[in-house]
């Protein structure tokens, strides 16, 4: 085995070990990035429901009140 032959050995393993930390790292982005939406879409459906609730709660006392 010739010395340049080794040295591109080396560089290929280099080059897929690097394609591969590159993959996990953009999964890894990829995952945080849907628990980010995930918690940004909980977080306004409980904003609204409390909306909800608060105006119901609002009409039934204003509909007691009246009666």
């Amino acid at each position: 085995m010739e010395r340049n032959e080794v040295s591109t050995s080396i560089v290929m393993w280099s080059e897929q070990l690097s394609n591969t930390v590159s993959i996990i790292i953009r999964r890894y982005i990829d995952h945080m990035r849907f628990a980010a939406h995930g918690c940004f879409v909980y977080q306004i459906f409980f904003i609204f429901l409390w909306f909800y609730f608060v105006s119901f709660y609002i009409w039934f006392y204003v509909l007691y009140a009246s009666v």
